[in-house]
């Protein structure tokens, strides 16, 4: 056989990584090939590939998935969005990759004790769904402490900044939130905005609340919202959850 009929030698097969999943959206997204963490980082930036990370790994956190872990797991990586695109809204001006990962993550504690201590947080997601308690109320009547001040001790077990762990821990407590300083407290105040937001249209929730007044929520004036920004602000968190459906079965 001459050179020129020689067959070529085959290329060799790339060895698949836990990334391929999401090298592909980002291709699928920016219409070029994404191969290499490397080349993800170059063309999005390391905060934002880390934030996308975040969340394709949210799913695979929970132990169990049922119907409360799908709840939640929705509450979540919507939150994560509303607050990425709320970030640079009108006056709230809140660092955007920060946003995405507090909105993400805000709800760490009920996935942590979902998993540590499944049977006691079953009874609090029963007294939640049946007799109207908030999570807060539930967490601290039956476990004696709350999701958020939970979220803040794994946060920091993991070494997150403290400007999220804060996040975490006071995005339910206005006093607490208060206290911070002022990139903390605002960024607080996106994630408590959010998740209000997300929950008066029942995102992760059996149904929307709508008596809840999210224009009343301590943290619409920290970021310098008012009356007439409720609407556009619903109408985000809608926009996302269009973009979503499908993803949570």
């Amino acid at each position: 056989m001459s050179a020129d009929t020689e067959p070529a030698a085959a290329a060799p097969t790339r060895k698949p990584t836990p990334f391929d999943g999401l090298f592909k959206r980002l291709s699928d997204s920016f219409s070029r090939e994404i191969e290499t963490v490397q080349h993800a980082i170059a063309l999005l930036g390391f905060r934002t590939v880390t934030s996308i990370v975040l969340a394709a790994s949210l799913r695979k956190v929970f132990t169990h998935f049922g119907l409360a872990e799908k709840q939640l797991w929705e509450h979540s990586t919507i939150a994560g969005a509303v607050a990425a695109r709320l970030s640079s809204y009108g006056p709230i001006d809140v660092d955007r990759d920060d946003a995405f990962t507090a909105g993400l993550l805000h709800d760490l504690g009920k996935i942590a004790l979902n998993n540590t201590a499944r049977k006691k947080y079953t009874e609090v997601f029963s007294r939640v769904y049946n007799e109207g308690l908030s999570f807060v109320e539930a967490e601290n009547e039956i476990l004696g402490f709350d999701h958020a001040e939970f979220g803040a001790c794994v946060a920091a077990k993991w070494k997150l900044s403290k400007s999220l762990e804060n996040a975490i821990r006071f995005h339910h407590d206005q006093a607490g939130a208060e206290q911070l300083p002022e990139d903390d407290k605002r960024l607080t105040a996106l994630t408590s905005v959010v998740t209000a937001s997300c929950t008066r249209l029942g995102v992760g929730r059996r149904a929307p609340v709508d008596d809840l007044d999210i224009g009343a929520h301590w943290g619409w004036s920290v970021l310098g919202l008012d009356h007439e920004d409720i609407d556009p602000v619903l109408e985000i968190v809608t926009e996302e959850v269009k973009s979503t459906e499908g993803l949570f079965g």
